[in-house]
């Protein structure tokens, strides 16, 4: 079977790190990375090219999980340095090992590519399709633990959501033992959709790179037959560490939320979830909430039914002192007057961002930080109040998310925790540890 290659007119594969560097434009490679079994196989298609292959090892090392530190290329696993100068080919390059690699081709004469050329028609990528990976056991254990810590909780009428934060998607990283869990889980309780707080990936590789991640994440969790509603974080902006290919407004609402506006509200029986947009890279105070922001969310908690109560869903809290990276938020005490106005009516404000749970009673309503469904657990940069939990890879603190049970009626909520951390429970306006 046939794998289709992205590839990248001017995009070379550096032999020193394996890293792509652009600005060679007698080189075409691939941006992504692909994984291949033993017996897979890389063939020529045209003469007048030649082809090198770099691999790199699936293996996670520790400083990506304990430091804070993000991957070059979103790139978790480990160059082979197999890639030279003098391992250009034009016969078929067969894989004996389960690896991930990148190609780079040159043409024979030295001359350059054009961005229409499409590497498809110069290099196939064949594979046989492989049986399905039998389930982890530590996985299917912990999923059944869950399920039966939601069965015990669950009444008639309530909301059961997914509930996840800080995915980071990265390749080699964790992503799909998070998606096969929640699949699991799925099964066994049936949810009734998929709540994301942002930063589905890092933001760190280019524009048609991270639209390729990013796609396949939202198939994959909408292959449950959920919906899926996603509130926008800074890092889908595709802007972290100034890259240079930042998406507009207008490709996140392509991108990630099926063209809704980035301020949007779902209603369910009795609930409303309000989902707020929270970061702006062209403003000078980049984290925050804008006054239009604020006097929607006013509209819509005064239009909320009678006996509704409202979910506030965003990546940032609404309060700097929740928050480690900005010293202010942009419209604070605008919106912290309309949330408290209306604090009667909110159940809790949800949010990611920080990589670390947190509960906050302070305001007139509940707080609740989500710790990182990404596998990570570095303890710098947290204010105090937040707790990191410990996650360890191949067993199930390596997963981090929750399930959220919603009793609109009674005002209150239980976070049962999939993986790391600890269980919370919402009830009597405050939030507290199971």
């Amino acid at each position: 079977m046939k794998t289709r290659l992205l590839g990248r007119a001017g995009l070379k594969i550096r032999a020193g790190d394996g890293g792509g560097e652009s600005g060679f434009p007698e080189m075409l490679s691939t941006p992504l990375f692909y994984l291949a079994h033993p017996g897979a196989r890389l063939t020529l298609q045209d003469a007048a090219c030649k082809f090198n292959v770099a691999t790199y090892r699936p293996e996670i090392e520790p400083r990506w999980l304990y430091t804070y530190d993000y991957a070059p290329e979103q790139n978790w696993t480990i160059y082979q340095h197999d890639l030279s100068g003098d391992s250009y080919r034009q016969v078929d390059y067969v894989f004996n090992d389960r690896v991930f690699f990148r190609v780079c081709l040159r043409k024979v004469n030295g001359g350059r590519f054009e961005a229409t050329e499409d590497i498809n028609d110069f290099l196939a990528f064949e594979a046989e399709p492989l049986p399905t990976e039998p389930i982890k056991s530590w996985l299917r254990s912990e999923a059944s633990s869950v399920a039966q810590r939601v069965q015990d909780l669950r009444r008639p009428g309530e909301h059961v959501f997914a509930l996840l934060a800080d995915t980071h998607y990265t390749v080699g990283g964790t992503w799909e033992d998070t998606l096969t869990g929640l699949e699991l889980l799925h099964q066994k309780i049936g949810l009734d959709g998929v709540i994301h707080l942002g930063d589905l990936t890092d933001g760190l590789v280019s524009g048609e790179v991270t639209r390729h991640y990013v796609k396949n994440m939202l198939a994959g969790l909408k292959n449950c037959g959920l919906p899926v509603w996603v509130a926008l974080g800074n890092h889908d902006s595709n802007y972290f560490r100034n890259n240079p290919e930042c998406f507009s407004v207008e490709e996140q609402r392509e991108i990630y939320l099926e063209g809704k506006e980035p301020r949007y509200y779902v209603d369910l029986p009795r609930l409303r979830l309000i989902f707020l947009d929270s970061f702006e890279p062209d403003e000078e105070l980049r984290y925050g909430y804008c006054l239009e922001g604020a006097r929607w969310l006013e509209q819509t908690l005064a239009g909320l039914p009678t006996g509704g109560a409202a979910l506030i869903i965003s990546h940032l809290p609404p309060l700097a002192r929740l928050q480690y990276w900005t010293k202010a938020l942009r419209g604070e005490k605008e919106l912290l007057e309309i949330l408290n106005l209306y604090a009667n009516k909110i159940l809790a404000w949800i949010n990611g961002h920080n990589h670390a749970d947190c509960l906050d009673n302070d305001e007139g309503f509940p707080i609740v930080s989500i710790a990182n469904a990404k596998c990570e657990a570095f303890t710098e940069y947290k204010t105090e109040g937040f707790v990191t939990p410990e996650r360890r890879l191949r067993e199930a603190s390596q997963e981090c998310w929750d399930v959220l049970i919603v009793n609109p009626e009674a005002r209150g909520a239980r976070f049962v925790r999939f993986g790391a951390g600890r269980d919370r429970v919402i009830e009597n306006g405050k939030a507290r540890w199971a």
